[in-house]
Formats: structure tokens, C-alpha cells, sequence
């Protein structure tokens, strides 16, 4: 997927590029970075297979083509990790499965990001994004009402023999 090519042309100080099998290392050491994102839906740090499983994981209905496994890179360190889906569940609407941010990246500087994101998707023909907010995360409930997304639908979601509720959000342009 070209998403990476043309989110570049509105970004400044920052490169997207498509991560792959080869940003392993890159990716695990990321996410177990993260301790606090996982610690909502399981009840161990992500293991290097989990993480790494994000770079083909497709939901169900969903082709590879869809995805997009996204790198925001400053200085050659990776400041944001996207992992995207296009046209999905619907056409013209974009699943946004994971927006992780470096802890040295501002609250403020995240938001520009992630417009800019949706300037790009918008851009694109879609037509609006969701994403799904663990019950009990203070940091990106706040996070995603200050960019003024909605609240649509709670809802459990399972992975493995966990179960966890979420608040699925949407941001219509």
C-alpha cells in the first residue's frame, strides 16, 4: 500500500514508511515499551511472536492489501507505530487497530500526527476512521475525545481466553 508515500508529502520532520518482517527487533522492543497497553487485555508483557504477529494480522473479512503497518520516524528512531486497515469493516471507512507513541512524543505533537493521518485517508476517499479505547486507559480516552472523535459503542472483545470491554470511537471528516 502507497499510504506511507503520500502521508509523507504532509508530514515535516518525520518519515512514514511501511514496517515489515525486517523491523522485527524494532517493533518487539517498541511494544514491550508499552507494558500498559497490554496490561488492559492480557495478563503478561507482549511476547516478541505478539508483537511481530501485528505485521500480517488482518481481521477477519479483511485482505492484506488493506493493511497498513505504519512507522513515523524522527531521527531515525521510531516515534509512532499505525497499524491501519482501509476500507474496513465498510468501504471508505479506515480501522485504526493501534496508534502507540513514544513516551517522548507530546500529546500535541501525536494530534498533528494523527490529522495529518486523516488528512491523508480523507484525501483518499474515506470518509471516516474507528478505533477501539480499552475500558480503564486514561491516557488515550482523553487523548482521542480532545481530537473530538465520538463515542459509539461499547463492546467485549476477546483475544485468546481474555476478555476485554471497549469503547469503539469514530472521527468523521
Amino acid at each position: 500500500m502507497a499510504l506511507a508515500t503520500v502521508w509523507n508529502q504532509r508530514l515535516n520532520g518525520v518519515t512514514a514508511r511501511e514496517l515489515t518482517h525486517d523491523d522485527d527487533a524494532l517493533i518487539y522492543a517498541f511494544q514491550a515499551a508499552h507494558p500498559a497497553y497490554f496490561g488492559h487485555f492480557q495478563d503478561h508483557p507482549v511476547t516478541r511472536q505478539e508483537a511481530i504477529q501485528d505485521v500480517t494480522d488482518i481481521p477477519l473479512n479483511a485482505v492484506p492489501e488493506q493493511k497498513a503497518y505504519l512507522g513515523l520516524f524522527q531521527d531515525g528512531e521510531l516515534k509512532v507505530l499505525v497499524d491501519l486497515i482501509v476500507d474496513y469493516p465498510l468501504p471508505s471507512l479506515a480501522w485504526l487497530g493501534m496508534w502507540m507513541v513514544a513516551k517522548d512524543v507530546s500529546t500535541d505533537q501525536s494530534a498533528a500526527w494523527y490529522r495529518s493521518l486523516t488528512a491523508t485517508l480523507q484525501e483518499a476517499g474515506a470518509v471516516q476512521l474507528q478505533l477501539s479505547v480499552f475500558m480503564g486507559d486514561r491516557v488515550m480516552k482523553p487523548f482521542w475525545e480532545d481530537l473530538g472523535l465520538t463515542a459509539v459503542q461499547t463492546t467485549t472483545v476477546i483475544k485468546g481466553d481474555r476478555t476485554a470491554n471497549v469503547t469503539i470511537y469514530q472521527d468523521k471528516f
